[in-house]
């Protein structure tokens, strides 16, 4: 399903294999993460952050969408996964295969002359500037994304201190470093020391003693493990659950430094770790509420289980209602569950529920000739989720799944490539477009408030290295569809007043 009211635009060839994807909130950027291992294959791993530009493109033929990257910092495995949080500044957790890592993004203003970055405390209120000059990545102003209001409307101060601006100094260059994986520790801004590279992890027998050196702090995991599931509570963001290969759930506490450590990093307190499927995890998802904590597994397993302590399960979601098969002398559901993302309801649902749970469903085996399904459930007044609709996707399997901030759209990538847009209140396809050559790996959406150019836009990466933008333009009105009505309510107006008319007289 293409028409004149969708766009795909291909933005950039990376160059290693990407797998996640996350949309940051202080700049509007977007992390990409991935990489070739700890194999010597020349492969790079990296997480990369970009400036994505929906309305902007030195190439004539792709006049509505370009890419600019920002930095780059190299690590020493491939990120497979990693999440987001911010207060006073915003923070990486990296799911690096054997090792969960933490880095800080920050402003910061790199030295043309010694090439050594700087980082840049938020500037002092002053009316006349003469020696800074405000950035942005293609025009010099204060925006993050072209066409976006702070772009031209004037910033006041409750909007400068939840977004702050990026102001260089003509002597540099700005960008934004992560802190925690630099190659040069900044003490101040008049001393530096050179930092070593991360050396590739030591085996340990309890993988529980996080490690800070030279400002890199990390935490191990467990030999024979690695890490495939990461989430953070939305709604206190003081809680890290960590889903492993041999089926174990390892939930962090998330210490936050003072506000008056600029450059200190949030640190993992080890909670509690046991063993929550029998067989690897593979997704995890926490409601927006900070209640449930939903966990899906090889085992075909889904555990609902509580956010707090003692994190208890609650129930399971029960497959069976979506088939059996009854041709093995025990039989079993046809479908297994791979994804699980929630979503606040949007304001035009038709529902009073205030969030949706949305997973992925799949085949058990890949020999399976079914399609798979998007399913929608909604938590009733038991605390039990039931399905309120299911919409068929294709007979290729899903590989990716995202749901917008706003809650009005899902998104879901394939092994076939291809990435669908649906709006969520009756699973409507809006869009679909077979973009990549190889199975999705990542999707996510643009933030709502960083754009204002179309009603949703996704970001899609591949094991083909390749990163596009998937856009659903805003409903266009016909104009002689318009007028045609208005010509047709103006004669209904004349009759009627003509027909009041003859009756007074």
């Amino acid at each position: 399903m293409s028409s004149n009211l969708t766009s795909s635009h291909f933005l950039q060839e990376m160059a290693y294999p990407p797998y996640c994807i996350q949309p940051l909130k202080s700049w509007g950027m977007v992390a990409v993460g991935g990489g070739g291992g700890t194999a010597k294959t020349g492969v790079a791993n990296a997480v990369d952050l970009k400036w994505i530009y929906l309305n902007q493109s030195s190439d004539p033929a792709n006049d509505r969408c370009s890419i600019q990257n920002v930095n780059s910092f190299t690590q020493h495995d491939s990120v497979m996964r990693m999440v987001s949080l911010r207060k006073q500044h915003e923070y990486l957790i990296l799911a690096l295969n054997r090792q969960l890592k933490v880095i800080m993004l920050k402003a910061s203003e790199r030295d043309m002359d010694n090439g050594l970055a700087m980082n840049i405390p938020p500037p002092p209120p002053m009316t006349n500037i003469q020696d800074a000059v405000p950035i942005g990545p293609t025009q010099r102003t204060i925006r993050r994304r072209h066409n976006s209001s702070s772009s031209t409307a004037p910033m006041d101060s409750a909007t400068m201190q939840h977004r702050p601006s990026i102001v260089l100094h003509r002597n540099g260059q700005a960008t934004v470093e992560a802190i925690g994986n630099e190659t040069t520790i900044v003490t101040s801004p008049t001393t530096r020391s050179i930092s070593f590279s991360f050396p590739p992890p030591t085996p340990t027998s309890t993988g529980s003693t996080s490690t800070i050196i030279n400002n890199i702090y990390t935490v191990p995991i467990q030999d024979q493990q690695y890490v495939n599931a990461l989430v953070v509570c939305p709604a206190t963001q003081s809680k890290l659950f960590v889903g492993a290969s041999d089926g174990s759930l390892t939930i962090y506490e998330i210490i936050w430094p003072a506000s008056s450590s600029s450059d200190r990093l949030i640190q993992l307190n080890l909670l509690t770790s046991f063993t929550a499927h029998t067989k690897e995890i593979d997704d995890l998802a926490v409601d927006p509420f900070g209640n449930w904590l939903i966990s899906v597994s090889r085992d075909h397993l889904v555990q609902i289980r509580q956010c707090s302590s003692p994190f208890d399960k609650h129930c399971e979601l029960d497959l069976r209602q979506f088939g059996t098969n009854k041709a093995v002398p025990t039989p079993k559901p046809l479908y297994r569950i791979r994804h699980v993302r929630f979503g606040i309801s949007p304001s035009s649902s038709s529902s009073n529920a205030t969030y949706y749970l949305y997973t992925s469903l799949i085949p058990q085996t890949i020999v399976d000739k079914i399609a798979s399904y998007i399913v929608q459930w909604t938590e009733n007044k038991q605390h039990q989720f039931i399905v309120r609709q299911r919409r068929a996707v294709s007979f290729d399997r899903i590989s990716a799944i995202a749901v917008s901030n706003c809650g009005q759209y899902v998104s879901v990538g394939d092994s076939g490539g291809c990435v669908r847009i649906y709006e969520t209140d009756r699973l409507k396809m809006l869009y679909e477009h077979r973009a990549h050559s190889i199975f999705v790996t990542d999707l996510a959406f643009l933030l709502r408030e960083e754009n204002y150019l179309y009603e949703t836009s996704v970001l899609s990466i591949s094991a083909d290295k390749n990163l596009y933008v998937h856009n659903v333009h805003p409903p266009q009105t016909n104009i002689f569809s318009v007028s045609f009505l208005i010509v047709i309510g103006l004669l209904l107006l004349f009759l009627l007043l003509s027909q009041i008319r003859f009756r007074f007289h």
